[in-house]
């Protein structure tokens, strides 16, 4: 009598990526369904497996077969059957492990047969909605190179959302489906909607300890390329608004002897999936004054051991995977008064990793290989702190680094960090759960980032995600002293023309031109962007005629945003006129005077 081999299967679908066991001589394929269905503010998930086992040998066949599921998922009203009955599920659990097994009610046996296993169940947690978009992760099946492996997501028809973000990318979208085919990758992050709005409040407390004034500098979060802020409120005011060179968004404070301020920034942030094609011009201009000082090597953007990175490319994916592998993140620092280890002791201790090493490291390779590099300091917005950890002290905060693309004249953000403790690819693209409040490309550590300004143990971050829009409000201030009614042809003249943004937003208009009649200006159009809200810019402009020794009328017009307009209109005078003028008019007050001390003598000697 022939013996028959009963063999069990388990696939297991792990956030941490555990490898999945397979019976060398079958052929698993596997089709997964996700059909979502809004409720309120929450997202429902149907859940369906489609398991195909196909066996390759005549004295083996399968009996039972086992999937796992991380212990945060929650499923429930779970359904099983096979081609010929439903199946009775059985469930197990572990601390981490959530496991459902099936047996089948009557295997198909034999060479090339086929059994058939379909799963359904409920997911309350997977897809979540964040904000004004939705999100899922997604853990993925390991495979086998000859076994197919398909995802599919449904959207309900009447969501109105549309895949901003994927990682990796979809192979079809078919009407409101995404299809995913033998996906490689540990996991499938995606998000639905391409702007996330967040409603914020940052908390800076500044003293001075000493016995003299003093000014402090604090820094609010600026505009990027994805990042556009909306100000709703800065109590007190400082005396001065202004950028720097890393375009940091700085405010000035000046405080007394022993003077403490509390100050409060309200407002929301508002994040894009693609960047922003008004201010593109201006980061690409900016680059330019920048670059003297991005290769710079600095106490933590610093290898001294160069034989250690000699192997790796001068390229940005090379640097960042070689990060993301070499280091491990260190969970136990994320609470404890962890110290700055910077490049050169991580890569001695690469098991003592936070955000700050990984950021610090992939900028110091990347200057030492002749790539442009800076760091971000800002917020991680994340619902699981073991997948996307949050590591700077004071508040939850988190850095990661950016690399300029010479030949795109772009800064794409990265986020070794995440990829090493996640598995989601954040080099190829990025999220939008990334806030910045900080630029640093001259200095490590300047300006400091919001979360960090304190004088006691608080919690001085509150970000919250939203759906509500901001409110817009875009006004410029304009103020300019008199100006002349009469000019010569001989004369520069100049005024200056004082700009305040008023508005709530980043004025990033493109330069305004001056239209002009027979008067040449300099310059020729005005550039005062950016202009970050509530910033006072002081510009001079000069004119004078442009032909000489000709009587004529000059004008000209600024026509700036909003419609509000500086015009002026001159008499131009050669400049001999005048001169004769002036002259005519000294010999004619010289001759009155004359005439008056002779008329007073004439007096005197009646």
């Amino acid at each position: 009598m022939k013996k028959v081999l009963i063999v069990l299967i388990l696939s297991t679908f792990y956030l941490l990526f555990a490898t999945i066991s397979y019976a060398q001589d079958f052929r698993n394929d596997y089709q997964v369904e996700y059909f979502l269905n809004q409720n309120q503010n929450k997202l429902n998930t149907k859940v369906k497996f489609t398991v195909t086992i196909t066996n390759f040998r005549t004295d083996v066949y399968v009996k039972q077969f086992s999937i796992g599921f991380p212990k945060s998922f929650t499923i429930r009203d779970i359904k099983a059957s096979d081609d010929n009955a439903i199946l009775i599920p059985q469930i197990s659990s572990t601390d981490s492990l959530t496991k459902i097994s099936l047996e089948f009610s009557n295997p198909n046996i034999g060479r090339n047969s086929v059994n058939n296993l379909y799963l359904e169940f409920f997911q309350d947690n997977l897809f979540t909605v964040n904000g004004n978009v939705w999100e899922v992760i997604i853990p993925t099946v390991e495979r086998k190179k000859d076994s197919n492996y398909k995802i599919l997501v449904h959207l309900p028809s009447d969501s109105g959302k549309k895949i901003s973000i994927s990682k990796p990318k979809p192979d079809n979208i078919l009407g409101d489906t995404i299809v995913w085919n033998n996906p490689t990758a540990k996991t499938i992050y995606a998000v639905f909607g391409d702007t996330q709005f967040y409603k914020t409040e940052l908390t800076y407390r500044i003293k001075n300890d000493k016995f003299i004034p003093v000014y402090t500098d604090v820094a609010f979060p600026p505009d990027t390329l994805y990042q556009k802020i909306y100000i709703d409120n800065i109590n007190p005011q400082p005396s001065k608004y202004f950028s720097d060179e890393d375009g940091n968004y700085l405010a000035r404070y000046y405080l007394n002897l022993r003077e403490a301020k509390t100050i409060v920034f309200k407002g929301s942030i508002a994040v894009f999936s693609k960047l922003r094609e008004e201010i593109l011009t201006h980061v690409r201009n900016s680059f330019a004054e920048q670059e003297n000082y991005l290769l710079a090597k600095t106490n933590y953007w610093n290898i001294s051991d160069k034989d250690s990175i000699a192997s790796i490319a001068a390229k940005p994916e090379d640097i960042y995977y070689f990060v993301t592998n070499r280091l491990k993140y260190d969970y136990n620092k994320i609470n404890s008064d962890n110290k700055r280890l910077g490049a050169d002791k991580v890569l001695k201790n690469p098991d003592s990793a936070v955000c700050m090493e990984f950021t610090d490291l992939f900028i110091a390779i990347a200057r030492e290989k002749g790539i442009y590099s800076r760091e971000i300091e800002g917020y991680g917005f994340s619902q699981d702190p073991t997948l996307r950890p949050l590591s700077l002290l004071s508040d939850i905060l988190h850095s990661w680094p950016e690399y300029y693309d010479v030949q795109a004249k772009l800064w794409f953000p990265v986020d070794p960090t995440w990829e090493n403790t996640s598995g989601i690819d954040y080099f190829s693209s990025f999220d939008l759960n990334h806030i910045t409040f900080a630029i640093h490309g001259k200095d490590p550590e300047y300006p400091l980032p919001a979360g960090t300004y304190k004088t006691s143990d608080t919690r001085d971050v509150s970000i919250l995600a939203t759906d509500k829009i901001p409110d817009e409000q875009q006004n410029l201030l304009f103020e300019y002293p008199p100006l002349p009614t009469r000019i010569n042809d001989a004369r520069e003249y100049q005024v200056k023309i004082s700009i305040t943004n008023s508005g709530n937003t980043y004025f990033w208009a493109d330069n305004v031109p001056i239209q002009s009649t027979n008067l040449e200006m300099i310059p020729s159009n005005l550039n005062f962007a950016p202009l970050a809200p509530y910033e006072k810019k002081v510009l001079t402009l000069s004119f004078k005629a442009k032909e000489k020794n000709k009587k004529s009328v000059g004008e000209f017009k600024i026509t700036f945003p909003q419609n509000k307009v500086l015009q002026a209109r001159f008499n131009i005078i050669p400049y001999y006129y005048e001169l004769a003028l002036k002259i005519s008019l000294g010999i004619l007050v010289i001759l009155s005077i004359a005439t008056i001390i002779i008329l007073i003598r004439k007096r005197h000697v009646k």
